[in-house]
């Protein structure tokens, strides 16, 4: 699904000569074996599961959650905090601290008025964990219904790095039956484990 009205994708800057935010050259695309767990620093565990979705537990309550459709890894805020108070000063003003910067990212994962997409470059929606593997990069469009200055995007990893937040959804059908998605966003990742293939 492409979504019309977004904040506009760095890839539009780029394309008009502006400076975007970007994630460090070293951190993109470099030739990895495939996670198998994600352990954070609150103890969650996340597992890839073989049909490509992954699996929360959560260690503290013994919880194990339905698997979700989509993970992927939001950047630490003194790697993007110059760039993003530069192409949306109206949203990171006077965000100061990493504190104040997850607290701004939690708002558009549980306000009712505001949600979070994952989107590739061309601002198509991404649903699953393989259509983010095939994307050639992501982004976590961050939207406020209510005020559309207050929206921006920020480029994610697509796989997991030391100290990048957790970011998972999960679509699931209402009583009312309706399609309703689940976005979580979760801890510094501490402990990625890679699969033996």
């Amino acid at each position: 699904m492409k979504f019309e009205g977004l904040p506009a994708l760095p890839e539009k800057e780029v394309a008009e000569g502006k400076e975007s935010l970007e994630l460090s050259p070293e951190l993109e695309n470099q030739e990895k074996p495939k996670p198998s767990e994600v352990f954070t620093e609150r103890g969650s565990v996340y597992r890839y599961l073989p049909d490509g979705r992954t699996q929360r537990f959560q260690t503290a309550t013994g919880k194990l959650h339905e698997a979700q459709d989509t993970l992927t890894f939001i950047p630490p805020y003194d790697s993007i905090k110059e760039q993003a108070l530069r192409l949306y000063p109206s949203v990171f003003r006077g965000v100061e601290s990493t504190a104040q910067y997850e607290q701004l990212l939690l708002e558009y994962a549980q306000l009712e008025n505001r949600t979070i997409r994952v989107m590739d470059q061309g601002s198509i929606e991404l649903a699953t964990n393989a259509e983010i593997e095939a994307a050639e990069r992501a982004f976590l469009a961050f939207i406020d219904r209510d005020n559309s200055g207050n929206g921006f995007t920020l480029p994610v990893s697509k796989e997991p790095k030391l100290g990048y937040l957790t970011f998972d959804t999960k679509k699931y059908k209402g009583e009312d039956g309706k399609t309703y998605r689940e976005r979580h966003i979760g801890n510094r990742v501490i402990d990625i484990k890679y699969s033996q293939e």
